[in-house]
């Protein structure tokens, strides 16, 4: 099996300088398109003396055990995503069950490329990923002459990089140099796939998104009013409408497909600026803009833009959680939705569908114990709130 590392030196490095590993988010992101991506950024953030490195985790886009759960049939994926993939979960009266039961088929094609194609095909988990951390940092410290049983990781992880961080720092403590770990996931949540904390604060960002808008003036936020609240009372307002009557577009004079503008694609488009607001807010305030005027054409299709089933990360977020899984039955699922809802009015009904944490519930993997996470995660407040992390605890 073959892991895919890149390496760059600092400006100021030499062979004998520490090493950074970057680790990537998703699960799923690979390490050495961020690293290419944001060489720059790193020497800024950490100095030019540091070498950079990164990787491709298990599954993942140049490493091997990368899975096609529907083994080259693109007909069965499009079949499939069309009946699962049906909007955010409360657009009809049957939309939660319909995504709830579709989800299982997922799995269960997933579950025939392992046992058909690719038999370690779920030997892909964060503990599995934390080991392959280790025999780097020893090879590493072999090639420098270096003790490699003296090898300390230093790395840097963002997102779910933070959970690979944690779970390394659990499963091989004495071997931590320097650990930073920034956009924290709840490692107990993300090992029992319920991804709870991550709709707590989205309506606090979408509130921003008035604030900002109304500072910058109308010459540079197209949706700008008076006062935030007229602009947040007017996206409302937006949002209401589009709930009760989805616009269609014919395409008779641009001569397109015709289509329907939808309240998933209007939820889409939130769920998108969100995550990176600064580059997207003046994106979706020109949206906002156009959609008043009675335009619609530049949110149509945005919920089906989102094509958030990826194989690589489900493989890897499935695996992790088999044992520990909270989301199974449909009052689990329907329990994770009204929650969800109720902690955001502007995401809460779509991040379901998008993170799609339900597909989990088909998986059947077969894992040795040295895989797998196992006992409860103990999180630990030593240093500020802000930068609170979990550990796991192995047994």
């Amino acid at each position: 099996m073959s892991i895919a590392f890149i390496k760059l030196a600092g400006k100021n490095a030499t062979a004998k300088s520490p090493s950074i590993v970057i680790m990537p988010g998703g699960p799923g992101g690979s390490g050495i398109d961020l690293l290419l991506t944001y060489r720059t950024v790193a020497g800024q953030m950490f100095g030019e003396h540091f070498n950079f490195v990164s990787f491709d985790p298990r599954g993942v886009n140049n490493s091997d055990l990368r899975l096609d759960c529907f083994s080259g049939n693109s007909e069965a994926r499009l079949a499939f995503i069309q009946l699962h993939s049906t909007g955010a979960t409360n657009t009809s009266s049957t939309s939660l069950e319909e995504q709830y039961y579709s989800s299982s088929i997922y799995g269960e094609w997933c579950n025939d490329a392992v046992n058909n194609e690719s038999s370690h095909g779920y030997y892909v988990t964060t503990p599995a990923v934390a080991h392959d951390l280790l025999t780097f940092i020893e090879a590493e410290a072999e090639v420098a002459g270096q003790s490699p049983a003296d090898a300390k990781l230093w790395c840097y992880g963002i997102s779910y990089g933070t959970v690979l961080g944690s779970t390394f720092a659990a499963m091989f403590p004495e071997r931590v140099g320097r650990m930073i770990l920034d956009g924290v996931v709840n490692a107990e949540q993300y090992y029992s796939n319920e991804w709870r904390d991550n709709v707590d604060q989205m309506d606090e960002a979408m509130e921003n998104f008035s604030s900002f808008c109304h500072s910058a003036g109308p010459r540079k936020c197209f949706f700008w009013g008076p006062t935030p609240a007229n602009i947040t009372a007017r996206l409302d307002g937006i949002v209401h409408q589009l709930q009760n009557h989805p616009v269609p577009i014919s395409g008779v004079r641009s001569q397109v497909l015709p289509t329907l503008a939808t309240y998933s694609d209007l939820k889409a488009l939130f769920l998108t600026t969100i995550y990176a607001p600064l580059k997207n807010f003046p994106v979706m305030a020109d949206i906002l803009h156009q959609l008043e005027r009675g335009d619609v054409s530049a949110l149509a299709g945005m919920f089906d833009g989102l094509n958030s089933i990826s194989d690589s990360r489900l493989a890897i977020q499935c695996a992790d959680s088999y044992r520990r899984n909270r989301l199974t039955t449909m009052e689990d699922f329907k329990s994770y939705v009204e929650y969800a809802i109720s902690k955001s009015k502007y995401i809460g009904d779509i991040y379901p569908i998008y993170q799609d944490n339900i597909l989990c519930r088909s998986f059947r993997p077969k894992l040795p114990d040295s895989m797998v996470v196992q006992g409860r995660a103990t999180c630990l407040l030593s240093l500020p709130d802000q930068y609170s992390y979990c550990k796991k605890l192995l047994v």
